[in-house]
């Protein structure tokens, strides 16, 4: 059974909700909604955002999902169409470019009503200040990538490792909400990074605390 209209209003917890097609509802950590298409392009499995589901209504949703579909299996390649759409409109903004700073501030505000603890907020925004805003705060959020996130972790991945996966949680939520909110026309760039990040040693300490 595919999805309604008060459906989609009614989704709060973080998942993927199915509408059928490939059409799927994606809710994010800070309940921020955007639509999604898994399709196959060019013999890919491949996932497309058709955009927030705050300005994108499910019928059109549906009739976006519908014509990728279409130039898919006609042979093109929707994606790439779209990201040069995007580049494009985005470079035609460029003094209103939502920079990582302004992004992360967007999100604080969203999640601030949400935490009991007000301490917890300030601590929050403090992280991402302190170790993520001096090296990319300033930069417009979509021409951020995994290079730039490494940067900002690499420093502190060994010597404070309770910090920097704090901090890599909070960064993570910060570009899904600007996927979500169509500033950012890639994949999340804290996904797969076990493998870019040196092993963090477990203390025989904490080791014996755990038993």
């Amino acid at each position: 059974m595919g999805l309604t209209v008060k459906g989609v209003d009614a989704k709060k917890e973080p998942g993927m909700y199915g509408d059928g097609g490939g059409l799927y509802l994606r809710v994010g950590p800070t309940s921020a909604k955007s639509w999604i298409l898994r399709t196959v392009i060019l013999g890919k499995r491949r996932e497309l955002g058709i955009g927030s589901a705050d300005s994108v209504t499910l019928a059109e949703a549906r009739d976006k999902a519908a014509a990728l579909r279409k130039e898919a299996r006609d042979g093109g390649d929707p994606d790439a169409t779209r990201k040069t759409v995007q580049r494009a409109a985005i470079a035609a903004q460029s003094r209103d470019l939502m920079t990582f700073s302004r992004a992360a501030d967007q999100v604080h505000k969203k999640l601030l009503p949400s935490w009991r603890n007000k301490k917890h907020g300030e601590v929050w925004l403090a992280g991402i200040e302190l170790h993520a805003n001096p090296t990319m705060g300033k930069k417009p959020i979509h021409s951020l990538g995994r290079d730039d996130v490494l940067r900002v972790l690499e420093p502190i991945w060994t010597e404070k490792p309770e910090t920097a996966k704090r901090l890599r949680q909070r960064m993570a939520t910060v570009f899904d909400w600007a996927i979500a909110e169509v500033h950012y026309p890639h994949a999340n760039p804290m996904q797969g990074l076990k493998f870019a990040l040196p092993k963090v040693a477990t203390s025989d300490a904490h080791y014996a605390a755990l038993h």
